[in-house]
């Protein structure tokens, strides 16, 4: 289970602010990673980059006050819980 915060490009080559919540896959399929939450704010102009660090922060520091335990973002998510054995 990870979170994440982090600015990054986009297809249109624009910065936007994107923060997630992503746990281990446990799926027949195997696809390594799950987003379970995600926030993410695309930046039209440069100069509102900062706000919009600030609101992805602020979406983090809420997420970290839910349980920190992947089984519960899984189930939130509709995932398959890991397999005993």
């Amino acid at each position: 289970m990870e979170f994440l915060l982090q600015v990054v490009w986009t297809d249109l080559g624009q910065l936007a602010v994107d923060a997630a919540v992503n746990v281990a896959c446990w799926c027949d399929t195997d696809h390594a990673t799950h987003d379970v939450d995600v926030f993410s704010h695309d930046i039209a102009d440069l100069a509102l980059l900062p706000e919009a660090f600030r609101a992805g922060a602020e979406r983090l520091i809420g997420w970290l006050a839910d349980p920190r335990n992947a089984d519960y973002w899984r189930a939130k998510a509709g995932l398959p819980a890991r397999r005993s054995g």
